[in-house]
């Protein structure tokens, strides 16, 4: 059987990843000066700089000028966080943005009636949005909203506003708690275009349901986000009183 050689490039580019991993690199953390790196992997500068362009490009380095090349920062998705968009990325520190594609109202299917407990036929609103932080677009997000629930919501900002804000405040509904699943699909080829992406990258697939307190359904969300961007965390907490047992 014929064995499949890497190119050079492809094993410089592999080496940087194992060592951004070994050595537990994060946001702005500088790799090493080519030179070094070029004599740790026996490789030469044209293609260490290859390589470093493709990382580059898929967002997992950038250079600056007079100081090397250093790891890009990644939006960390709090799975259990229930913190708007713009508030938690410009929290980080990050420059967030974002777009409109299209909003309406439209009629539930079987599946829009079962996650929202609406009559099948009832309306929905259905917002997309596309999300880009520091320049870079970085997830789509398509949200249903009960219409009954938010009326008139199409006069509200949804693109300088949040969401959840508008919610809690124009319209007093208390988003209390959810349900969230993450899973790994590839890129449609219109969610490529909006992403910067090719059709079939990998990307998260992660659908939500947000309710109040009572239990009420108020936004079952459907997000399709870039993997070379986005970093999904599950923050795991001592239940009160396990923590009480142990103080």
């Amino acid at each position: 059987m014929q064995m499949t050689v890497p190119r050079p490039c492809e094993q410089a580019l592999e080496q940087i990843m194992a060592y951004i991993l070994e050595n537990k690199l994060s946001a702005d953390d500088k790799l090493p000066p080519e030179r070094e790196m070029c004599q740790m992997w026996g490789v030469n500068r044209c293609t260490l700089r290859s390589a470093i362009a493709a990382l580059t490009e898929q967002g997992i380095v950038y250079a600056v000028q007079g100081s090397g090349t250093r790891i890009a920062h990644r939006f960390r998705r709090i799975l259990q966080d229930l913190q708007g968009f713009s508030e938690y990325a410009a929290d980080c520190g990050l420059r967030p943005e974002t777009r409109l594609l299209s909003m309406s109202q439209v009629e539930c299917d079987k599946q829009l009636s079962r996650r929202l407990h609406l009559v099948l036929g009832e309306n929905a609103y259905r917002i997309s949005r596309l999300r880009i932080l520091n320049g870079q677009p970085t997830l789509i997000e398509t949200a249903y909203i009960p219409a009954a629930l938010a009326p008139g919501l199409e006069e509200h900002d949804l693109v300088t506003g949040s969401l959840f804000s508008v919610l809690r405040e124009g319209y007093g509904l208390d988003l209390d708690h959810g349900e969230e699943k993450a899973s790994i699909t590839t890129a449609a080829e219109e969610e490529a275009v909006h992403l910067g992406i090719a059709a079939g990258d990998p990307v998260f697939w992660i659908v939500s349901i947000t309710q109040t307190s009572e239990g009420v359904p108020v936004e079952y969300c459907r997000t399709v986000a870039r993997a070379d961007k986005v970093e999904l965390v599950s923050v795991l907490h001592r239940g009160e009183s396990e923590a009480s047992d142990h103080a």
